[in-house]
C-alpha cells in the first residue's frame, strides 16, 4: 500500500526506474492537464509498462481519489515533467503522509530546468517563473507582467510557462501578451524530434514559424557574452 508519484520528463521519457514502479503498481494513472499526451505516445507505454494506463482528470487528480486508493493498493500517478513541480502534487505528498501511506516520489527532467539550458542561458541569472493564462470571459490576469517587469529591473531572465487549459496557449498569443517587451526565445515541443527554438524581437518573432505546441517563452535581461554567443547560433 503505497503512493507513487512518477515524473514523465519534459517529452515522457520516462526514468527506468519510473518505468518498473509502474509495472509493480497495482494501477496507474496519468494526468495530462499541464501537457497533454497523445494516445500513440500512452498506448506505447501501456505496452512497455504491461498494463493499462488510465487518464485523470484535475478534479480527480485534486479530489481525494488517489490517496483513498493508496490505501489498499499500490498506486501510481505520472505527471508531466518532474511530479513536485506542481503544488496539486506536493499536496498528494502531504494528504497521504498524514494518513500514514507511503509515498516514494521519482523525479524526472523539469521545463524549470531544461528550457534555461537548451537556450543556453544561466540558471542563477533567472528570476521568479511567470505563467500567462489564456484569457478567459471575467478572468484576464496581468499580474505575470509584473512579475516580468520586476525581473528586468533586477537584470534577471524570466521563465515564462504558458497556459494549457482548455488549450494549450499558440505562442502568438503569447507574444501578444508580451509585446511590451524587447526580446523572447521560444521554445517548442522541447526534448521531441520537432524540437524549435527561437530568438529574436518579438515583432519579428510573430512573423515566422515557430513550431507548435507545447510553447515555453523566456524573456531575457541584459545576455552575458556566452549567452549571446549561444543564441546567435539559433
Amino acid at each position: 500500500m503505497a503512493l507513487f508519484l512518477i515524473g514523465t520528463g519534459i517529452s515522457f521519457d520516462l526514468t527506468l526506474e519510473g518505468l518498473e514502479a509502474i509495472r509493480r503498481c497495482d494501477e496507474a494513472y496519468l494526468e495530462t492537464y499541464t501537457n497533454p499526451v497523445s494516445a500513440e505516445t500512452l498506448s506505447m507505454l501501456e505496452k512497455l509498462a504491461g498494463k493499462a494506463i488510465i487518464r485523470l482528470g484535475r478534479d480527480k487528480v485534486e479530489s481525494p481519489f488517489l490517496v483513498e486508493k493508496a490505501k489498499t493498493k499500490d498506486i501510481c500517478i505520472l505527471a508531466s515533467g518532474d511530479p513536485l513541480t506542481a503544488t496539486t502534487h506536493i499536496t498528494l505528498v502531504l494528504e497521504a503522509r498524514e494518513k500514514d501511506i507511503p509515498v516514494k516520489v521519482i523525479h524526472n527532467s523539469s521545463i524549470h530546468s531544461v528550457a534555461p539550458a537548451r537556450a543556453g542561458l544561466q540558471m542563477y541569472r533567472f528570476g521568479k517563473t511567470a505563467t500567462l493564462v489564456n484569457p478567459r470571459e471575467n478572468y484576464k490576469p496581468t499580474s505575470s507582467l509584473d512579475v516580468i517587469r520586476e525581473n528586468l529591473r533586477r537584470d534577471l531572465h524570466t521563465l515564462v510557462l504558458l497556459d494549457t487549459e482548455p488549450q494549450p496557449m499558440e505562442a502568438f498569443a503569447a507574444l501578444d501578451m508580451l509585446s511590451e517587451f524587447d526580446r523572447a526565445i521560444v521554445l517548442s515541443s522541447l526534448g521531441y524530434p520537432d524540437e524549435k527554438i527561437s530568438y529574436g524581437k518579438i515583432d519579428e518573432l510573430k512573423n515566422k514559424e515557430l513550431g507548435k505546441p507545447p510553447f515555453t517563452v523566456i524573456v531575457p535581461a541584459k545576455l552575458h557574452a556566452v549567452e549571446e554567443e549561444y543564441l546567435a547560433t539559433l
